[in-house]
């Protein structure tokens, strides 16, 4: 079902994959509501995120099943869409153009369904919006166009340095995208010391339990081994973005609070490479405006950064004449 906007520079609200009874769960909350409920909230936080004239070519798209309405708008064949990163699920995702240059925002209908507690209902209230403004950002940047981040799109790279930047871009975009977010909701966002704590066991376990399942006779052990590896890396290096998103202020970064810096995973993975890390991150203006020439060389030298992290963690992957090696030190 999809609805347009009565307003030139509205949103089109579409709904898909949902079950007779979600639909009426989603009514239910809406109708309970003075204000409309969470999809009034969702709908204004979007709004108010996007640039006006983004408004009329982004779509909010309501679904009962994240994975097929990915699935619709995208070839997935050789990398499936899963719900499942790290330590979490996807929260909810935006698409690139499509054939006629709408952008569509898609958004789990479990975020707006009613609950029980009051509380709960409120705390629900805050991530919806935040999430909303957060996926928006992403959404401007689109219709902005030109790939603002994706150096690795317009400059050739070995196969293994392109793989960092590319990392590097998508790393950028999401501070920057949870920075803005959060100036537009006015919510303050925290990661927790659990919620790190969390990533990193993430990152581990899938090294320890998915490395050792690639058979050693595999034609494609190697090719198989470094997806693993970065892939689980990736994860963790966005949970830090979002982490450095918290604490970035108007002039700088905050400390990492205490029970973070404690940690023995951050004290070892992550604390020896976190002050470039900030570095890096700071020298991007947080604006959807981005300066193409400004940021090329942050993403270049974020990429570099991220090679390094990896090779002091165990994990070498580098160009050579013969194409990109990957080594797992870890195991020498």
């Amino acid at each position: 079902m999809t609805e347009p906007s009565d307003s030139t520079n509205g949103l089109q609200i579409v709904i898909e994959n949902l079950s007779e009874e979600g639909a009426q769960l989603l009514a239910a909350g809406i109708q309970s509501s003075a204000d409309g409920g969470a999809l009034a909230q969702l709908i204004g936080a979007v709004t108010s995120a996007l640039r006006p004239e983004d408004r009329a070519k982004t779509r909010l798209v309501i679904t009962g099943d994240l994975v097929a309405t990915v699935n619709a708008r995208e070839d997935r064949t050789d990398t499936p869409f899963m719900m499942e990163r790290g330590a979490g699920v996807v929260a909810a995702k935006t698409m690139p153009p499509n054939a006629d240059g709408l952008v569509d925002i898609l958004i789990p209908v479990y975020w707006l369904l009613p609950l029980e507690d009051v509380q709960e209902t409120a705390e629900q209230s805050r991530l919806i919006q935040h999430l909303a403004a957060h996926e928006a950002v992403h959404a401007s940047i689109h219709h902005i166009g030109d790939e603002p981040f994706d150096l690795h799109h317009r400059e050739e790279f070995g196969y293994a340095l392109m793989n960092f930047v590319s990392m590097a871009s998508e790393q950028i975009e999401e501070h920057l995208a949870e920075y803005l977010g959060s100036q537009v909701t006015g919510r303050e966002v925290e990661q927790s010391a659990s919620n790190v704590e969390a990533s990193i066991e993430a990152w581990q376990e899938t090294l320890a339990t998915e490395l050792p399942a690639i058979p050693e006779d595999d034609p494609d052990y190697f090719q198989r081994g470094m997806l693993v590896t970065f892939n689980a890396l990736h994860i963790l290096w966005k949970t830090l973005a979002y982490l450095a998103a918290a604490l970035r202020t108007e002039d700088g970064f905050r400390p990492v609070p205490s029970d973070i810096a404690s940690l023995p995973g951050w004290r070892q993975h992550i604390a020896p490479w976190w002050e470039r890390y900030l570095g890096l991150l700071g020298e991007i203006p947080m604006t959807v405006e981005v300066d193409i020439a400004a940021t090329d060389e942050v993403v270049r030298e974020m990429g570099l950064h991220l090679q390094i992290w990896a090779d002091e963690l165990g994990f070498d992957f580098h160009d050579t004449p013969q194409g990109g090696f990957f080594r797992i030190k870890l195991w020498d």
